[in-house]
């Protein structure tokens, strides 16, 4: 059973009964954490064994462990960057998927353009609400799409749940998408997990 729950201030919760996608994420990273964990538990150690080593002087224990926490520290800030890799990786390959829902012809790529601009100047729920219904009588998919995106991020709950309805499969996407940047746009408890 692969559950995570990443207290960093996003109280993003991973577990089984999410998408595969997210799954394998939350497998990763505690893999990760894992290891960094096993990582400075052995620094710990080291350091401690450096401290009570009679035939080091001062200097040489000092010596010592400040290269050891040089090492540790870059480890550590290799940790946090592949953690980082490993969400936008899959950001990235989710919204290469979504993108598909629209097309990849020129002319749907216009259209979604098009459809992303008229979206990103909704500034309110209600006004959200009102296109995304027009836009899903009208059968108009970027508008929808890109309203929703924009819903999603704003938490414009009836733009998002009618957008839903019509589109689970999109839908869940965009939600898979949306818990990772909420985990990967809270770094400060990231930096805490690879101490």
């Amino acid at each position: 059973m692969t559950t995570m729950e990443f207290r960093d201030g996003s109280n993003v919760t991973i577990g089984d009964a999410h998408s595969p996608e997210l799954v394998d994420v939350a497998g990763q990273i505690k893999a990760l954490r894992e290891q960094s964990t096993a990582s400075s538990n052995h620094h710990i150690r080291t350091v401690d064994a450096i401290n009570n080593d009679p035939t080091l002087s001062d200097q040489g224990k000092k010596e010592r462990i400040t290269a050891l926490e040089t090492e540790r520290s870059n480890e550590r800030s290799a940790m946090i960057a592949q953690e980082k890799a490993i969400i936008n990786n899959k950001i990235t390959a989710l919204e290469r998927r979504l993108d598909g829902y629209v097309g990849y012809s020129e002319s749907n790529i216009i259209a979604f353009r098009d459809a992303q601009d008229r979206a990103e100047a909704v500034d309110d729920a209600d006004r959200a609400a009102s296109l995304m219904a027009r836009a899903i009588r009208n059968n108009d998919r970027t508008l929808a799409h890109a309203l929703y995106r924009r819903a999603v991020e704003h938490n414009w709950t009836e733009a998002r749940n009618a957008f839903a309805a019509d589109n689970p499969a999109v839908a869940g996407l965009v939600r898979d998408v949306h818990k990772l940047q909420t985990l990967r746009d809270t770094p400060f408890n990231r930096a805490v997990a690879y101490m």
